[in-house]
């Protein structure tokens, strides 16, 4: 029998270390990953908004000190839910460690300025010096996923996929697109359903210029030929709910009606 504790509107954030095997380790932050469907993500923020500093600091000790303790050596994701995470005293619950990079990458790097890739190549090379790493990011990053999926208003996501009649992603400074998706491209739905990841980056305006940066991005972004989960992730930007922190691992199965309704409006 294998039992597990149930937590109800808890936030899922996660901190990003990095390890070079001697015990040395470096918190590059944090990311707000409760936007999700079927415990998968959909929409990522860094840093985490409207957390208690505390909290965070919190957060980061106990990432670092797990990473420590097994002399941890290459990139990896500390991940928590978080009750609420507004006051101090927020129940923190360890879930996981991923020992590898994540999908939700880009935000840090946008955040910190750091290639991770490149990070991790180097410290599997032993060439890493993690001293030259930040400390400290600037501004806010978001991302969005589009999936080849149909959302509907159950809250189930039906696989979709076929030939790409037209691709044409958002461009512009502070918005980054990583996809391998062009126009004439015959997708495959055997595979994972992820077609693009849409990023934003504000150094300075915070989480809601990361949004209105975002919500810019994806009124341009032109696919056809497919069904996605672009309308769904455009009216996501739009919701107070997920800037301000109160948007739990439940929010979007429990709005996806009214969601769905503003992507068609």
């Amino acid at each position: 029998m294998y039992v597990e504790e149930l937590q109800l509107a808890a936030r899922h954030i996660e901190v990003q270390v990095v390890g070079d095997g001697t015990g040395h380790i470096v918190v590059l932050g944090d990311r707000e990953c409760s936007v999700q469907r079927a415990r998968q993500k959909l929409f990522e923020i860094a840093p985490a908004p409207a957390l208690d500093e505390a909290v965070r600091a919190e957060l980061h000790s106990h990432a670092a000190r797990l990473a420590e303790a097994c002399r941890y050596r290459s990139l990896g994701t500390m991940e928590f839910l978080v009750s609420g995470g507004h006051e101090p005293g927020s129940r923190i619950t360890f879930l996981e460690g991923n020992a590898r990079i994540q999908v939700e990458h880009t935000v840090t790097e946008e955040v910190f300025g750091v290639d991770l890739v490149a990070t991790q190549f180097a410290i599997a090379d032993g060439r890493a010096d993690l001293r030259g790493l930040p400390t400290s990011g600037r501004g806010a990053a978001v991302q969005a996923r589009i999936n080849l999926e149909r959302p509907d208003p159950d809250g189930s996501f039906q696989p979709t996929g076929g030939l790409l009649a037209s691709f044409v992603p958002p461009a512009g400074p502070g918005v980054r697109v990583d996809t391998y998706a062009v126009t004439g491209y015959d997708t495959n739905p055997r595979y994972d359903s992820l077609l693009a990841k849409v990023i934003a980056h504000a150094p300075h305006d915070g989480h809601r210029g990361a949004l209105r940066k975002l919500s810019r991005a994806l009124s341009e972004l032109q696919i056809d030929g497919v069904e996605t989960t672009a309308g769904l992730v455009r009216a996501i930007a739009a919701r107070d709910e997920v800037v301000d922190g109160t948007a739990d691992t439940t929010w979007l199965e429990a709005n996806i009606a009214e969601l769905l309704a503003q992507a068609e409006a």
